[in-house]
């Protein structure tokens, strides 16, 4: 589970924006710039310095999710996280966050820094983040269920409290269920199979994780789809997906800041951590394949014959002559 969430954590930020804003916001790089980068999983940034402001640095972001993203808790996140930073964003971007860097204290800017490359994750992970700390206040009920498309594949992340069959009146959890989707075939056959393992594997302490087939989705989402057919990007009807996988996190999960902020940024990762494992399970074969190849090759050079050689002779007289065999 530990190295998993460092695969995980690594995933919520984009490295290129990490390298481009600490040279501007650390390092005190000051020039001209207008940097833009994409993420797989469809999120945009740009990263704009303008000539005439030089320590000014503007980052746009582009969540496919922004629209239902802001109503579940992003807008807020963007707030509050970075009061007094929000501006316009660029015409194709949701939000954007300005930054003067030389009206920022040394000491305070690796923190700034630190915030600026998460902020993705952090809004994002608004609805889990406000989901997990009701759990960890105890006051955790029964509300809408909180239905995030953020690919725009299809692949969706509901986000629900959850309570014990027994005890109806008790919500002592929080249900996270995502749609998994892939466009290749094969990738969609690895990812079945790696889900499949995710809920017959069990670590001690970790949420326990559950997979459902395409065609029975989780109980905690089953009218939901039923009645209103969203199951991703835009409100559109997927034709079908690999499967739901349904992590459950109880209040010893998340009954401490540290253990609530690692698990949002696990939620938040999860689906690129799954993406990075399948392309990794593909290269290891591809590697074994050429290996093993290459082994043939050499055994079927070593079996090649020899031509044979002829064998010198001499006649009575001391001539010499060649008799093959």
């Amino acid at each position: 589970m530990s190295s998993a969430a460092v695969n995980m954590r690594l995933d919520t930020h984009n490295m290129i924006m990490e390298e481009a804003l600490g040279a501007r916001v650390v390092e005190g790089v000051r020039e001209a710039t207008e940097l833009s980068v994409g993420d797989f999983d469809g999120c945009r940034f740009k990263l704009v310095c303008a000539p005439e402001a030089l320590s000014v640095v503007t980052m746009h972001v582009d969540l496919p999710c922004w629209r239902e993203l802001s109503s579940l808790g992003g807008q807020a996140a963007l707030d509050e996280i970075f009061a007094g930073h929000v501006a316009a964003p660029d015409p194709g971007y949701k939000v954007a966050v300005r930054v003067d860097c030389d009206a920022v204290a040394a000491a305070d800017r690796p923190a700034l820094l630190a915030k600026l490359i998460d902020i993705k994750r952090h809004l994002v992970g608004a609805p889990f983040a406000d989901a997990f700390a009701k759990l960890a206040a105890g006051t955790a009920t029964k509300g809408p269920v909180a239905a995030l498309p953020w690919r725009e594949g299809g692949e969706a992340v509901y986000v629900m409290a959850g309570n014990d069959p027994a005890k109806p009146a008790s919500y002592d959890r929080v249900a996270v269920v995502y749609a998994i989707d892939f466009p290749e075939e094969t990738d969609r056959a690895m990812g079945r199979v790696l889900l499949q393992q995710f809920a017959e594997t069990r670590v001690p302490g970790a949420p326990p994780v559950t997979f459902s087939e395409a065609k029975a989705p989780p109980l905690e989402i089953r009218d939901l789809v039923a009645t209103s057919g969203f199951l991703g990007f835009g409100g559109k009807k997927l034709p079908s997906v690999v499967g739901y996988v349904t992590l459950t996190v109880f209040k010893r999960h998340v009954d401490t800041p540290e253990k609530l902020a690692d698990r949002v940024g696990l939620c938040v990762g999860f689906r690129n951590y799954l993406h990075y494992h399948i392309k990794a399970a593909k290269t290891n074969q591809h590697m074994r394949m050429r290996r093993k190849v290459y082994s043939w090759l050499q055994i079927l050079n070593r079996a090649v014959p020899k031509p044979a050689a002829g064998r010198e002779m001499k006649t009575a007289t001391g001539r010499s002559f060649f008799r093959k065999k």
